[in-house]
């Protein structure tokens, strides 16, 4: 008996006809990031023919407008679909809720960080941890790699990031046992962060902010002092944006990235897939084409296993894919999300993930 073909329906704002008619449009980047994960998905699609796995990709474009998405929403041959990948934004999402929920059809948000408005759907699959999630997830490292005695600082830049981060670390600072320490500081000139560390306990400096002198003078301050215990300081994925990098500082400092996004170029696979790329596309896969591959792989593959309830197939296990680990976690708003992020150090000049 021939397998099923699983229809999968790829539902993003590539704006082609705003960008042909102007390439410097304002939504040329998001139009360009759209394109740049299509690409990498049609290289999941071909490992999917290879293997004679049968599934039906359909393209879509939203053109970044409301009354487009929901033509799209009419279509039969969108309405066939046995998931939808998309839109990326979340007004799109919000659109695709009573659709979903009617049809039984997960849809997935593929890029986006959602932190303010959580969608009470249960077809609702988010592909990336939220800002409140950091947080957790970033507890959760510390506990275990000292075993629940911590030392935790949060400098607060009251930016638009670290509001939802910080707020979060303080939820969580109501909770913890007399062997944790967790304080939620707002930076200031004056701050001296020294003053602020434990010679008993392991010392975990959060910043989640992105600007760069501020981010600076806390490392350039931290005192290389035996008066308190090791020194180990985090910040985030917009950090490697700075102009100005001083690699040599951050490990000094012990600077760890947590970020959504790594891949070690290093691995077999991945260059085989970077090589298959650059063959189809004559360019280097850009993070939007990782995720591109590595979703559909992931998604396709469960969609083949368990048909439109594929969540049974993945929540509550790991999936290990090129850039990130795959953790889904049902929330308590129903939908389910990934409650996965990498922890990276510079070792030797070279990023190490040590989680």
């Amino acid at each position: 008996m021939p397998l099923k073909t699983n229809k999968i329906s790829l539902v993003l704002p590539f704006c082609a006809s705003k960008i042909l008619a102007d390439p410097n449009h304002v939504e040329t980047e998001l139009g360009n990031i759209s394109r740049e994960y299509y690409q990498g998905a049609l290289i999941a699609l071909d490992s999917f023919e290879r293997a004679s796995v049968p599934i039906r990709l359909s393209i879509f474009d939203t053109n970044n407008d409301s009354l487009t998405l929901y033509r799209i929403m009419q279509k039969a041959s969108f309405k066939e679909s046995d998931l939808i990948i998309g839109p990326i934004l979340q007004g799109g999402n919000k659109m695709l809720t009573p659709f979903c929920k009617e049809k039984g059809i997960f849809h997935v948000s593929p890029l986006m960080t959602f932190s303010k408005t959580k969608l009470n759907d249960p077809f609702w699959i988010s592909s990336n941890p939220d800002l409140p999630g950091y947080a957790q997830i970033l507890f959760q490292y510390f506990l275990s790699v000292r075993k629940d005695s911590a030392n935790i600082i949060v400098i607060s830049d009251k930016s638009p990031m670290d509001n939802n981060i910080s707020l979060a670390f303080k939820q969580i600072s109501s909770n913890t046992s007399k062997t944790v320490k967790l304080r939620v500081v707002d930076y200031n000139a004056t701050l001296d962060v020294n003053t602020l560390f434990s010679a008993d306990l392991p010392n975990y400096l959060v910043v989640p902010s992105s600007k760069e002198p501020m981010v600076n003078k806390l490392l350039y301050q931290i005192k290389d002092s035996s008066a308190f215990a090791e020194v180990s300081c985090f910040g985030f994925q917009q950090w490697y944006d700075f102009k100005s990098i001083d690699f040599d500082l951050w490990q000094r400092k012990r600077v760890h990235i947590v970020t959504p996004y790594f891949v070690n170029y290093e691995d077999d696979a991945v260059k085989q897939f970077v090589l298959a790329y650059r063959e189809k596309f004559f360019t280097e896969p850009s993070e939007a084409a990782f995720k591109g591959y590595d979703q559909l792989l992931l998604y396709g593959q469960a969609l083949q296993s368990s048909g439109r309830n594929l969540m049974d197939n993945l929540a509550e296990k790991d999936f290990k894919m090129f850039h990130t680990l795959y953790r889904f976690r049902k929330q308590k708003e129903g939908f389910y999300q990934n409650t996965y992020l990498n922890i990276i150090r510079l070792e030797s000049d070279r990023p190490i993930k040590v989680n």
